[in-house]
């Protein structure tokens, strides 16, 4: 399990699904969001920012938040997970 302090933070695929609302997960605007996002796609989008990645291809999200399996953990960075996020959203 990563915790708070573990010094990573925690992006789902579905944090980016443009078929899911906001109250369903996801934290990107529309304009952002694709269809059918993938963990491996999302940490080759982090990579290409210069961000330390690991993935987690077998992850499931907590509460049964979604079909789509995997996580990737990005270690922190100056910046907020809400604009580390968009600048993956931007790369998809």
């Amino acid at each position: 399990m990563v915790g708070r302090d573990s010094g990573r933070i925690v992006v789902w695929p579905h944090y980016f699904d443009r078929s899911r609302t906001r109250a369903q997960g996801r934290r990107v605007p529309t304009e952002l969001a694709i269809e059918e996002p993938r963990a491996g796609s999302i940490a080759n989008a982090a990579r290409t920012l210069g961000l330390k990645v690991q993935l987690d291809e077998d992850a499931r999200p907590p509460f049964g938040n979604g079909s789509h399996r995997g996580r990737v953990l990005i270690e922190k960075t100056q910046e907020t997970k809400e604009a580390i996020l968009r600048q993956i959203a931007q790369r998809l």
